[in-house]
């Protein structure tokens, strides 16, 4: 089972995470698939999940890729090592909130499109284009990997 603890409980949310090495994959895999389950239970009704917030000081991230907020057909996918590559100067102010950091909402302002580079659960390395919602997620979770929680960066 999952252990998840707010920001002031989990030290290891404000540390930047380690890279997971090659010999490490298959090890951070098994872990992916226990996150994926933890978001996809209907009673945890998630999007995104990070190493960090469950006490693994890695750089590993769960994310759905959502057209939108409404969105119900979209895919989850596991991401090891995942990078900002390049993102759009254009940015969108919009609410969020975390596992880390139950029950609040804040307005955050990200960038409404990222290249990103990651390796995937078949060990491939692999460049997407995000944009909007899809966007968002990824930018929240690489995050948390880097010791940053969205409430450093509300606007108010």
């Amino acid at each position: 089972m999952l252990k998840i603890e707010t920001w002031m409980k989990n030290e290891i949310l404000r540390t930047v995470s380690e890279e997971i090495k090659k010999s490490e994959l298959d090890s951070y895999i098994k872990l992916w698939k226990e996150m994926i389950k933890y978001i996809k239970n209907p009673k945890n009704w998630w999007v995104w999940l990070a190493a960090p917030q469950i006490w693994h000081n890695k750089r590993l991230i769960v994310v759905s890729l959502l057209k939108n907020w409404e969105d119900e057909n979209y895919k989850t996918i596991m991401m090891i090592n995942p990078k900002i590559l390049s993102h759009s100067t254009e940015t969108e102010i919009e609410n969020e909130w975390c596992l880390s950091l139950p029950w609040e909402k804040w307005k955050v302002e990200r960038f409404t499109e990222v290249k990103i580079s990651f390796i995937d659960d078949k060990k491939k390395e692999n460049i997407l284009y995000l944009t909007k919602t899809q966007s968002r997620i990824v930018q929240h979770e690489i995050d948390h990997i880097n010791g940053v929680l969205f409430m450093d960066k509300v606007i108010v």
